[in-house]
């Protein structure tokens, strides 16, 4: 049920341009011999800059790498940004997070220009379609094209289909009537996924077992044998899942690591040794703060510039008016707004809670359901133009034209069962309801808002899918690193929360040698890359550049939410929303409260989210 309406990719703008002179003013490139690939066009253009600037190549490794002489081989889709400076000084490898992002449509993206303007543009970006994903073979597919449909739509309906059946409740949680409805639901919906489960089996087979992180660790360093020269240093920059394979190489490869910077980490012990529905409330346990930063950033701002505020509104208010709309949808308002559920205005705030670039297009929606809900605006929103929900076709799919991304969402839907469940801690004790009861607590007692959509994500079902990953690692020992790492989270992060990241940063230092440096984003969503950081951003390029090491450092941001802002600028010490920067006291990397405003890109997890919105809402919302 996913659908990605997009317009140019899933970027919301560019970052700031960050330019740092290194001490030393003359810098002497290496030639690289060592790049064994043969790069040529890639299947589809650059989405910015010159088409010139974006190479690809096909990368062969064993399937098996535990049986790497069967003969049998995957062959990996690589893409490679070149360095804007005309010089490379080496080259960074990226995942973007999943699982199952396709790198190479990520490069394509404009998301690949502010990573390169990060880095100052002195390096070569390379990411990959992992196993199973995109143009990489085998591809994981568990979806035919049927009548009409192709095989992307199909997917989509099968993510519609389960948030379509997921715990009904008002804004303040289940009531029991609720809770006995969800649970009555179990078994059907078990059947559903036994028959999902059992066709991806016969269409796969045993690639299902290939598709693991560890294999994708592995490719990861045969590729930078390929291009930087065997034994190389690993550059690699993780987002989201990419930190699992992060933290996955740290372990396997410490003697390889080089420069790595993983940002909004993933507990990778948390997602390989527990069942997988038990990090439901882990991961979500700042959903409500980081939902608050919205809602606080909203008032802030004011009528002029957020329609669901007044003049006089709180964050307290706001917040109090999103629960009285989730509980009118509840209630529910007649045919003409059926499509207007409590998931499609969950999913909105939710939307809100990861990506704040996209605060004022969201609340400009939410104003349009309280429109159509009540037969009247909101007091201070303007919708004149707007179509009632009732004649809006539900689940409607806007197809993409022009050079935008071509996300093969069949196969990242696939791909993240087949990744996520695969990787999975064994959990045969454990039965639907058990999941189910669970994302009810979750729903009471630890996030309102994003606990029923749970459900669309494999956590829930990953007690069904046996075919777990040939190889997979239990994160257990602090590894002695070849050199010290950045771990980044921001201060509200609803899918990986800044706890994790201290969790990771103290498991590395534990060997008695810093070998993890934390720097917190004081800001909300998912990932560093949603609030830029001038402060964030310069650490990132001094430590790629010149291996500059810092202390542990609070940065703060450098964002305006809602245009018009008056507050821009001025640290929200409630929220950390709008904040001049901070540090440490041994830190001396500030950065200018008055620097240019810029945006964000969505990851891979924001694509699967917002596809969910538009099918839901049918609202053609652009990215």
């Amino acid at each position: 049920m996913f659908h990605f309406l997009h317009s140019r990719a899933w970027i919301l703008g560019l970052p700031l341009s960050i330019s740092y002179i290194p001490p030393s003013h003359q810098r002497i490139i290496e030639a690289r011999q060592s790049d064994s690939l043969q790069w040529g066009p890639c299947a589809r253009p650059l989405i910015w800059g010159e088409e010139s600037s974006l190479v690809c190549a096909n990368f062969t490794a064993p399937l098996d790498w535990t049986n790497t002489s069967n003969g049998q081989n995957a062959v990996l889709y690589v893409a490679k940004l070149k360095a804007r400076s005309g010089n490379s000084l080496g080259t960074i490898f990226v995942n973007p997070g999943g699982p199952g992002g396709p790198g190479f449509e990520f490069l394509r993206d404009l998301s690949s220009q502010q990573l390169s303007n990060i880095t100052g543009g002195n390096f070569d970006l390379v990411s990959w379609d992992p196993r199973g994903v995109g143009l990489t073979t085998p591809a994981i597919d568990c979806f035919d094209a049927r009548g009409n449909q192709t095989a992307d739509e199909v997917a989509m309906g099968f993510q519609q289909y389960l948030l379509e059946n997921t715990l009904k409740a008002r804004s303040n949680g289940p009531d029991q009537a609720d809770i006995n409805n969800f649970l009555g639901n179990a078994t059907s919906l078990e059947n559903y996924m036994q028959t999902f489960i059992q066709r991806c089996v016969e269409k796969n087979q045993d690639n299902l077992k290939f598709v693991g992180t560890v294999a994708t660790v592995k490719d990861l360093v045969a590729l930078v044998d390929a291009i930087e020269g065997p034994g190389s240093p690993i550059r690699y920059w993780g987002l989201s899942y990419g930190t699992v394979i992060g933290s996955t190489l740290m372990d396997l490869y410490p003697t390889r690591v080089g420069r790595v910077v993983l940002d909004g980490i993933l507990d990778a012990t948390l997602f390989s040794r527990t069942p997988s529905y038990q990090s439901f409330a882990e991961s979500s346990k700042d959903a409500e703060k980081a939902l608050q930063a919205f809602y606080d950033a909203c008032a802030a701002a004011g009528p002029s510039s957020c329609p669901i505020a007044t003049t006089n509104s709180s964050g307290a208010s706001i917040r109090q008016w999103a629960n009285n709309l989730i509980d009118t949808a509840y209630v529910g308002g007649g045919p003409a707004v059926a499509s207007i559920t409590p998931t499609l205005i969950r999913t909105q705030l939710s939307t809100a809670a990861r990506t704040p670039p996209r605060w004022q297009q969201i609340a400009s929606t939410l104003s349009v359901f309280y429109r159509d809900l009540h037969g009247t605006p909101a007091s201070n929103s303007s919708t004149t133009g707007a179509q009632p929900a009732g004649h809006r076709k539900l689940f409607a799919l806007t197809k993409r034209q022009g050079p935008n991304l071509t996300l093969p969402f069949a196969s990242m839907t696939s791909s993240l069962y087949a990744i996520w469940c695969g990787d999975a801690a064994d959990d045969n004790n454990v039965n639907t309801t058990t999941v189910f009861n669970e994302l009810i607590r979750v729903t009471k007692d630890v996030a309102h808002v994003d606990g029923p959509l749970g459900l669309g994500l494999p956590n829930s079902f990953c007690h069904i899918w046996k075919a777990r990953s040939v190889e997979r690692h239990y994160s257990q020992e602090s590894p002695r690193l070849a050199n010290p790492v950045l771990i980044i989270g921001n201060t509200y992060d609803v899918i990986t929360p800044l706890d994790s990241a201290r969790k990771l940063v103290k498991r590395l230092n534990d060997v008695g040698t810093r070998q993890a440096a934390l720097i917190q984003n004081d800001g909300s969503g998912h990932l560093s890359l949603q609030m830029n950081s001038v402060c964030t951003y310069t650490i990132i390029q001094r430590y790629f550049t010149d291996g500059v090491f810092p202390e542990d450092t609070l940065c703060g941001t450098n964002f305006d939410g809602f245009p018009g802002d008056p507050t821009t600028g001025n640290h929200n010490t409630a929220t950390g929303i709008i904040s001049a920067p901070l540090s440490s006291a041994s830190s001396v990397l500030q950065a200018s409260s008055n620097q240019a405003l810029a945006r964000a890109p969505l990851t891979i997890f924001h694509i699967f989210l917002l596809s969910v919105i538009g099918i839901f809402s049918g609202l053609s919302i652009t990215l």
